[in-house]
């Protein structure tokens, strides 16, 4: 049986595919985000998925169950779904893929996925990904990026994107990324770097600057101020509430310190030095323990937006 549902197989112009997996090298759900903003934006048609069957220990990912119309339970798979976007003042069609990480037979995943991009004579595959680091929130996110070809690296370059000199252990973006390059299409990888105290908050700063790189970077042309407000809105949130916490402040004025005096997060020639790698845990370093920053951002955070939601059912009902 084949691993691959085709639900529509339009003709496509060389398109671009541009590919997001949730789990390892999706800190703060960042890389994800932006490929949901993108399905936001442009409404695309399902065109294909790769069955989950065959890749998941479902005991470590889950499906999940959920009543519709209040009655009847209805079961959600792991999916990983290709979605087509045409567009004629594009000068090529978009391929968006969004997945989960899976954990079994990733060759044969590989082969799958490849099986659709060489189906729809796919021109380039855009991988995104997003990382813990000892990065702080308030400084610019940074981006690192990759590509065996040396145009797209000078592509890359050319928007201030430096190459990653990362080794070790891999996700399956690498495992991708390498497939395709011996496939002999062209591919190149995005990451952005995720203040590993916000860990578990969808960080919308993060994913903006991956959606900003990638809109230069493929020339997009998306209108992107809304979700640029947003992290800057968003900014200004942890960094008030940091304020509020003496240790918390200092921590953060401590990674803001090493960032200003040259610590490079992308060296890791020097296991002192601030790393930035989807596969090492972020070290502190001389600096204190983060943990107690963590839980108490992020419950504030869960807090302001639980408040927000409310606030906003009351103004609904308010109107009506």
């Amino acid at each position: 049986m084949s691993q691959i549902h085709y639900h529509n197989q339009p003709e496509l112009r060389e398109p671009v595919v541009v590919v997001a997996f949730g789990g390892w090298n999706d800190a703060a759900d960042s890389a994800t985000t932006a490929i949901k903003f993108l399905i936001d934006q442009w409404s695309p048609e399902k065109i294909a998925e790769i069955d989950a069957e065959d890749f998941f220990v479902f005991t470590e990912t889950r499906p999940t169950v959920k009543y519709v119309d209040g009655a009847q339970r209805s079961i959600t798979w792991p999916t990983n779904q290709f979605f087509a976007h045409t567009d004629l003042e594009l000068n090529r069609d978009v391929i968006l893929f969004l997945g989960t990480e899976p954990q079994l037979k990733w060759k044969t995943f590989c082969t799958a996925f490849l099986d659709v991009c060489k189906k729809f004579h796919a021109s380039e595959v855009v991988f995104l990904g997003a990382l813990l680091a000892d990065v702080p929130h308030s400084l610019t996110v940074p981006i690192t990026g990759a590509s065996a070809d040396n145009e797209v690296m000078e592509r890359l370059h050319e928007m201030d994107v430096q190459n990653s000199r990362y080794e070790g252990p891999t996700g399956m973006i690498g495992v991708l990324h390498d497939a395709s390059h011996h496939a002999r299409i062209s591919s190149a990888t995005l990451w952005a770097a995720a203040p590993h105290y916000l860990a578990a908050t969808p960080n919308v700063k993060v994913t903006a600057a991956l959606l900003t790189y990638l809109n230069q970077f493929l020339s997009f042309g998306l209108d992107l101020h809304e979700i640029q407000s947003d992290a800057v809105r968003f900014e200004e949130q942890v960094t008030a509430l940091v304020a509020k916490d003496p240790e918390a402040r200092e921590y953060v004025r401590r990674l803001e310190e090493q960032i200003a005096n040259g610590v490079d997060p992308d060296d890791n020639e020097d296991e002192e030095d601030l790393v930035i790698s989807p596969d090492r845990a972020p070290s502190s370093g001389p600096l204190p323990s983060a943990d107690s920053l963590i839980r108490d951002v992020e419950e504030l955070l869960r807090e302001q937006r639980g408040n927000g939601q409310s606030q906003q059912s009351d103004d609904e009902e308010e109107s009506e």
